[in-house]
């Protein structure tokens, strides 16, 4: 058995994997030891040739196709031999002693069964990696709406995101953390049952409810920190497959907060939250195919403009 279990989940992002495994190696494991998992869900580029030329020592799953995010994880953590597993996205940068850090906090406290790292924007700024299980008030004050630019200091938003406890600058009990880079203790993990591969959006909090329904503590750590190229691991999204999480992710919303908050079906808050969700679900739905109309509009007038421009052009 090995002290950390570091599973990354990947797919046709060979740079990012690359550099996820560079900095993994270089961040630091005094006095631990650690295995390097990789779970590939399908890469049509040359990111498992890239492994077994720079990263020979990373254990590879190589699925023939997509299997989602978190029956990968599974399929790493089923591999996995150490007492805590580190559930990594690829699109990171570990900086010094992150998972070190991690590690200890596990260690000197056997309440804590969940530790989320601080996940950072590449400049710096917070991604606010723990937070509570939103509120209805969520569904206006999210972390990436108009509202939190305007009002960032807003009530729902600071409460939401714990930006006071985070300001203290040390480890704090939250809802539920990131899975873009969770520390569990792996037979905890197992015990829960992994994480639910019916959902896309909104695992976590699932699982960190479970995690606490077992006695343990989610605490986030706040100078174990790693930067997150957020969104970005994957690549530009067509407009379908923007379509496409748009509607998982409210599904999953809607799915997570009656399940937390243990709604019957005549529940007045959860007819509140579908009606509010949907709401919110059709109007990002139809800013979509708004943007993909004027897109369409603007490459057609262009083709229209070069042709004009090419004919009254002098030739010869």
């Amino acid at each position: 058995m090995v002290d950390v279990s570091v599973v990354v989940v990947g797919l046709n992002a060979r740079g990012f994997v690359q550099q996820c495994w560079d900095t993994v190696k270089t961040a630091g494991f005094e006095g631990s030891s650690y295995e390097m998992i990789y779970v590939d869900n399908g890469s049509t580029d040359d990111t498992l040739a890239m492994l077994r030329e720079r990263h020979p020592d990373v254990k590879v799953i190589a699925n023939p196709s997509n299997l989602g995010f978190c029956k990968a994880v599974n399929q790493g953590a089923h591999l996995a031999s150490g007492r805590y597993l580190f559930l990594l996205n690829d699109d990171v940068i570990v900086l010094d002693h992150a998972i070190e850090k991690l590690a200890a906090l596990l260690d000197a406290d056997p309440t804590i069964g969940v530790a989320g790292a601080r996940l950072l924007n590449v400049d710096g700024t917070d991604q606010f990696s723990g937070r509570r299980v939103p509120s209805l008030w969520n569904g206006l004050f999210a972390r990436r709406s108009l509202l939190h630019k305007l009002f960032p200091q807003a009530r729902p938003l600071r409460r939401y995101l714990y930006r006071d406890e985070l300001e203290r600058g040390v480890p704090f009990d939250v809802d539920w953390v990131s899975a873009g880079a969770l520390f569990v203790r792996r037979e905890l993990f197992n015990a829960v049952g992994g994480f639910d591969e019916t959902y896309y959006y909104w695992h976590e909090v699932l699982f960190c409810d479970d995690v606490r329904r077992l006695g343990y503590g989610v605490k986030l750590h706040t100078d174990a920190k790693i930067i997150h190229y957020e969104g970005f691991g994957s690549g530009k999204r067509s407009h379908e497959r923007r379509r496409w999480h748009i509607n998982n992710f409210h599904e999953g919303a809607y799915r997570i907060y009656v399940a937390h908050h243990g709604l019957g079906r005549r529940s007045a808050r959860r007819l509140a939250a579908f009606v509010l969700l949907d709401g919110r679900r059709l109007l990002l739905l139809g800013l979509d195919r708004a943007t993909e109309l004027a897109e369409k509009l603007h490459d057609a007038f262009t083709i229209v403009f070069l042709k004009a421009s090419d004919a009254h052009r002098p030739h010869g």
